[in-house]
């Protein structure tokens, strides 16, 4: 188990207690502190919630109940309830678009610092697994650029977009692709975050993206990524 399943796996079961889990977190201790996080998260989270419920109280609710529902009309509950059933499609219309706010650039950085443990990677990952991660996501790549370190399909973001997440070293350090599937920019832009340089396009049915400390490589990457996804 790498540093990316064990963080998968502690997000899933922060208790699990799985032979190459154990394992893992005794041999890395960013990992070790990550679980123990977490592990506090969730005891604050039982205290949180471990009130004790004052007596009675049950039946004092009810007998406020009975007693609102004999004074309603008829008329004014069924208000009621399509103000309520408004007010919620509300919240998840405005919830959604806050989700959406974000471009995908700024949801890209997001990922890469979540799993900024793979950038270490440097051992070249075979083609086919490159290609059988790309049907995953229902997309056929023509050819496999050289040099990937490593390949995932992973959810980008509050709205979880399909995507392909990879990285390439390259002599000016790592560089990552991340390949939206279900997303399509419309037009090509640079961009800087968090000491990163960025470049998003439209690709193909979705959005390729790469990220790196420095530009050099950006126009290469993107002339392979082109010819593998576009043909």
């Amino acid at each position: 188990m790498n540093c990316v399943e064990f963080r998968r796996q502690l997000a899933i079961e922060p208790q699990a207690t799985a032979a190459d889990f154990v394992r893992h977190r005794t041999e890395c201790p960013r990992c070790a502190e990550a679980q123990a996080r977490a592990l506090a998260f969730e005891g604050e989270l039982v205290r949180a919630l471990s009130v004790a419920v004052p007596a009675q109280l049950a039946e004092a609710i009810l007998l406020a109940q009975t007693t609102a529902e004999r004074r309603r009309r008829t008329n004014l509950r069924r208000a009621s309830m399509f103000a309520i059933a408004a007010a919620l499609v509300l919240a998840i219309g405005v919830a959604g678009m806050r989700a959406e706010a974000k471009p995908l650039s700024v949801q890209a950085v997001e990922h890469l610092h979540s799993e900024e443990e793979v950038l270490a990677l440097t051992a070249p990952v075979p083609a086919a697994e490159v290609v059988r991660t790309f049907a995953e996501r229902g997309v056929t790549l023509k050819q496999v650029p050289d040099g990937i370190s490593f390949v995932a399909p992973c959810p980008v973001g509050a709205s979880k977009h399909r995507s392909v997440h990879l990285v390439m070293p390259t002599e000016d350090g790592p560089l990552t692709v991340i390949y939206i599937v279900d997303q399509k920019v419309a037009t090509a832009a640079d961009f800087e975050r968090d000491g990163l340089r960025g470049r998003s396009l439209p690709l193909g049915s979705g959005t390729l993206i790469l990220l790196a400390r420095t530009s050099a490589e950006f126009g290469r990457a993107e002339a392979q990524w082109r010819a593998a996804i576009a043909g």
